[in-house]
């Protein structure tokens, strides 16, 4: 997940929480390199780190191509990145892609998004429709156990 998105989410983080959702960021960056980019990003929820990429490969997440990282289809969203938030350093595996996904409190992943490359992201307004759906589908569940 790119600085520009994470800050994004942090700007809309008030909606999340009205759909009942959470936010939980893992980063490929040392505990002292995370808990600096939550601070300096003044982020509201949980960072976690993640330097062995563990929690990607556990999810499968896939590491990209050179042109998925720098080809054509994410010139105009890193420009816009760069535009807004500035050149920042990368940390990490530099072609390790993003996932985006929706855990409910028991675990199960009940929304995935795994990108086509690295500009590739769902919008707040997606996840936050995705939360609203699944809360939906989990309070039907619950009254049909009745």
């Amino acid at each position: 997940m790119c600085r520009e998105h994470v800050v994004d989410v942090r700007n809309d983080y008030d909606r999340f929480l009205d759909a009942k959702g959470d936010v939980a960021v893992i980063t490929m960056g040392s505990v002292e390199q995370t808990a600096a980019f939550r601070d300096r990003n003044q982020l509201p929820f949980i960072c976690l780190a993640d330097p062995n990429r563990v929690a990607y490969q556990a999810f499968g997440v896939p590491r990209a191509s050179v042109l998925q990282v720098a080809g054509p289809a994410v010139w105009a969203g890193g420009l816009k990145a760069t535009l807004r938030a500035g050149i920042g350093k990368p940390v990490g595996d530099v072609l390790q892609l993003h996932g985006s996904f929706i855990v409910d409190g028991k675990g199960i992943v009940g929304y995935i998004h795994m990108p086509q490359h690295s500009a590739d992201q769902p919008t707040n307004d997606e996840l936050i429709e995705q939360l609203r759906i699944l809360a939906g589908a989990n309070v039907v569940g619950e009254d049909s156990d009745r």
